[in-house]
């Protein structure tokens, strides 16, 4: 549950920040990551991985809402890439599975991870545009978010690869995304108000 919290309010500030114009979230990721997210959440439980849900509703309820307040600047909109393309489709192929499978609980947890490599295909135009523009995002929602997913795995009382994956993809995928933005800001000596 406190991962959950954790995990939630880790959208606050990105939010603020969002709707302020000071975070600029790329609208293929997101539009990407609330499909996504939604099939990580309907496959997750259904793998029988209940044992940390809590981050994966946010999971989808987050990136939901981060989506709404960036259809209202769609002149940053450009032509979907061809990555961004395969990452619908393998979204909703993880949703068909879901569909097909969902009764099955050792089946079902192959959608699961169709759907985890749809989403790390949804992180590339986030992590190449923070790589690029680390000084256009800000780190404490990812680090918030990094730490939320983390502390799910402690939450894990099913040692299963179904209970694992989720927490540990998001945790190490958050990472990856904090550290250019870390690494500017001490490199820059950024004042605080530029972290979060």
């Amino acid at each position: 549950m406190l991962s959950g919290i954790i995990v939630i309010l880790s959208a606050v500030p990105y939010c603020i920040r969002t709707w302020q114009g000071k975070a600029h979230p790329n609208p293929t990721s997101w539009i990407l990551w609330t499909l996504i997210g939604f099939a990580l959440l309907v496959t997750y439980e259904s793998a029988g991985a209940g044992d940390n849900v809590w981050p994966a509703v946010f999971g989808f309820t987050n990136p939901l809402i981060i989506t709404m307040l960036v259809l209202k600047n769609r002149e940053q909109w450009k032509k979907f890439e061809w990555y961004e393309k395969l990452c619908f489709v393998l979204g909703l192929l993880a949703l068909g599975m879901w569909w097909q499978m969902h009764e099955n609980p050792r089946l079902v947890q192959y959608a699961l991870y169709v759907a985890i490599i749809a989403d790390a295909c949804a992180a590339i135009p986030t992590i190449l545009f923070v790589w690029r523009s680390p000084s256009e995002e800000r780190p404490f929602a990812w680090s918030l978010f990094a730490v939320g997913y983390g502390l799910a795995i402690f939450a894990i009382s099913e040692h299963t690869a179904a209970n694992y994956i989720l927490p540990l993809y998001m945790f190490f995928g958050s990472f990856v995304i904090t550290l250019p933005l870390i690494l500017h800001r001490i490199r820059i000596k950024a004042p605080i108000s530029e972290w979060y």
